[in-house]
């Protein structure tokens, strides 16, 4: 996401827009106060608007829905654009909520709810291919999509999108008996990123499964497959693991602070609605 888009998403969360009630409320209250509304002007302001125009309402949503009824990807990352844009996009019209880009936004969530399957999957990658290299990554971005659509509008359509994917998702992890930190890349951090939908759903839904899976996803961080997330919390994202000698974007790769980023959002969701120190502070484990 660009600096621009960023920076909408910094604004909106000032603006008096309404969200959905959660079913479960957090356990640590927020501290800020969003105000009223917000007007910017000047360079940023200058910058929003040809980033609303230009880059938020310029997309053309077929492009970003068409891979989801390919599915025929094995390795890379396509699944991401649409939950990176949607989510922005979602974003900027709290700012300014133009009904044009509400019609987008219907757009797209509409195209891609439609290339749902049966058994709950959203995403690209091919039938013998799921869960491997940055199939979950990209399924957390779909999740976190329909969530904020949901938010956004009350529409439980895209809830139970979401909760599909989130179910169709555990189903295949227990089938194929392989901890999340074992599968895509960067010692388990793209896979287990999905921790922040999961909880935002947990908070949505109240269904306790959810919290249930986001636990049992920091429980195996801190296993010797797992990157380690809360007991090194507090060393340097290049000394925490050896440096890949092969390749840098593999399995191996724990030095990459984006989708450790990632991991620490869900983990902080985790904290708020349990109110738990350990999610909060550094600890270390046993022995």
């Amino acid at each position: 996401m660009n600096r621009i888009l960023l920076l909408i998403a910094c604004l909106a969360l000032f603006t008096g827009s309404t969200w959905s009630q959660p079913a479960v409320k957090p356990a640590v209250e927020d501290l800020l106060i969003p105000s009223e509304s917000v007007t910017t002007s000047g360079y940023v302001g200058e910058r929003l608007a040809a980033s609303y125009k230009n880059r938020i309402l310029a997309q053309d949503v077929e492009k970003l829905v068409s891979p989801f009824r390919n599915r025929t990807e094995t390795s890379c990352w396509q699944s991401e654009f649409w939950g990176k844009w949607f989510t922005s996009a979602v974003l900027a019209y709290r700012y300014q909520p133009l009904p044009w880009l509400k019609e987008k936004l219907e757009e797209a969530v509409t195209g891609l709810i439609s290339t749902q399957t049966p058994d709950g999957y959203i995403g690209n990658y091919a039938d013998d291919k799921h869960l491997a290299a940055w199939d979950i990554w990209g399924r957390k971005y779909c999740m976190l999509g329909l969530l904020s659509y949901f938010d956004l509008t009350g529409d439980h359509t895209s809830l139970e999108a979401a909760r599909k994917i989130a179910d169709h998702l555990m189903a295949e992890l227990d089938e194929r008996k392989v901890p999340i930190v074992k599968l895509g890349n960067h010692r388990g951090m793209a896979a287990t990123s999905v921790l922040e939908p999961i909880c935002l759903l947990y908070a949505r839904t109240g269904q306790k499964k959810y919290l249930d899976f986001a636990e049992e996803i920091v429980r195996l961080w801190e296993t010797p497959d797992g990157p380690q997330l809360i007991s090194n919390s507090t060393v340097a994202v290049a000394d925490r693991f050896p440096k890949p000698q092969v390749n840098w974007y593999g399995p191996e790769q724990g030095q990459k602070a984006y989708e450790m980023m990632s991991c620490y959002e869900g983990l902080l969701e985790l904290y708020r609605l349990t109110g738990k120190e350990a999610f909060k502070k550094q600890w270390k484990t046993p022995g």
